[in-house]
């Protein structure tokens, strides 16, 4: 009996280890899913090039979508694309995130360098950006900027930095707002209008 019970719960465990890992490939080609060769749950460690999006488990290396890229879990390297970028697990961006529409990083983000968009960059979890942030709208209630934030609204829990907008919202400001109103919500002017600065 404690043998079965042992050999049922060795082979569990080997199943669901084995679960966990995705299958990896250098390259990646997409016309858009299904149409995807590898298939959605295999990682990339090289390129991802997609003629719509591509959409797959894990994208380490250059990831280029004409319309968009979907990552289920980790990001880790440059991602361009013509309409957005979508990741639902850990990002690290390292260089570039641009996208003509929007970045959307569901999980623990962290740029360094570029992260641009024509309409809004969207990070949900804690995270970092050690750079700037480029969009009409700055959405990163979560997020720690060391650098700046430019786009007409911009939102960030903590800023290193400058925010340059027309609204700034930070909780705890060490640089410059510079916009038609300035919220830093621990600073000794909770609202300024044109200039609010944070030590």
């Amino acid at each position: 009996m404690k043998k079965n019970i042992l050999l049922s719960l060795i082979f569990t465990i080997v199943c669901s280890a084995s679960a966990s890992f995705a299958a990896v490939t250098p390259i990646s080609v997409a016309i858009a899913p299904p149409v995807q060769f590898p298939p959605q749950d295999f990682s990339i460690t090289g390129i991802r090039l997609s003629a719509l999006w591509g959409h797959h488990r894990d994208v380490y290396g250059l990831d280029f979508g004409v319309l968009g890229n979907i990552t289920d879990q980790d990001f880790v390297g440059i991602g361009i694309a013509g309409g957005f970028n979508a990741t639902y697990g850990s990002t690290n961006i390292i260089g570039l995130q641009l996208a003509g529409l929007g970045n959307y990083n569901q999980q623990k983000t962290n740029v360094v360098g570029l992260q641009a968009a024509l309409i809004s960059n969207i990070n949900v979890a804690e995270s970092n950006v050690y750079g700037v942030q480029l969009a009409v709208t700055n959405l990163s209630t979560n997020t720690s900027v060391y650098g700046a934030q430019l786009g007409v609204y911009n939102r960030a829990k903590s800023v290193y930095g400058i925010q340059l907008g027309l609204v700034n919202i930070t909780d705890n400001l060490h640089g410059l707002q510079i916009g038609l109103v300035n919220f830093n919500n621990t600073g000794v002017f909770k609202v300024s209008p044109i200039l609010n600065v944070g030590f």
